[in-house]
């Protein structure tokens, strides 16, 4: 099956629901795509239910087609909601994250864990992308028309986002190496991204940004559109 995603994310998602999560818990893979990680999940003794929105999904458990560009709730899965759900590099994908982390929290139990990930493009490697063509590149136009890459989230806009919805960061994780293609230059540019690295703020580590999120105390939030000018 092919992973469509940083591999270490799934390891870290399947290593953290393995100590984390009892035996048989069953996790909402959402937008599983072939089922690699629901399939890895399953492997370390944990059941899985799947979302999809193009029936590829080859893995055997229960799938739902959920178009998440649209607020979903338990009756879209199952008619239940779910102690552990992973959703990994899909929030990119959709139109409107908030609205996306509010179904995901909504679906989840109390005390429950959800595993989200995306692209990370505070990143060295994203930011020289973007000081060279204009923006990272896996948001150029190929990236936004061909895998429907359309929304960025930095840490900053996505951690209140988080909280709008009425979840809490219970760790976060940087994952994923930046794979230069081999040249002449090849060294040079390791020794400027070394650099940039200590001179940059922000998370210029890792390919893929990981939060680990249960509810928090205060609920959804409202955010105050009065506030804006």
């Amino acid at each position: 099956m092919r992973i469509q995603a940083a591999v270490e994310t799934h390891q870290f998602a399947v290593r953290y629901l393995q100590a984390n999560a009892a035996a048989g818990t069953t996790v909402l893979d959402v937008a599983a795509g072939e089922g690699a990680l629901s399939k890895q999940l399953q492997d370390a003794g944990l059941k899985t239910a799947c979302t999809s929105w193009n029936d590829k999904c080859k893995v055997d458990a229960p799938q739902y087609r959920v178009d998440l560009d649209h607020p979903f709730s338990a009756a879209d899965v199952g008619d239940r909601d779910y102690a552990a759900i992973c959703a990994i590099e899909i929030v990119e994908h959709v139109e409107n994250p908030s609205a996306f982390l509010r179904s995901c929290a909504a679906v989840l139990k109390p005390g429950g864990t959800l595993i989200i990930s995306t692209p990370n493009v505070e990143s060295i490697a994203a930011r020289m992308q973007w000081f060279l063509r204009g923006c990272p590149r896996i948001f150029s136009d190929h990236e936004v028309r061909q895998n429907r890459h359309i929304s960025m989230l930095w840490s900053q806009g996505f951690e209140v986002l988080i909280e709008h919805a009425g979840l809490r960061v219970v760790d976060r994780q940087l994952l994923g190496r930046f794979r230069m293609s081999r040249s002449l230059l090849t060294p040079i540019k390791r020794l400027g991204y070394r650099l940039l690295a200590g001179l940059l703020s922000g998370d210029t580590e890792g390919t893929t940004r990981l939060y680990v999120l249960t509810h928090s105390a205060d609920g959804v939030r409202t955010d105050h559109s009065e506030r804006v000018y």
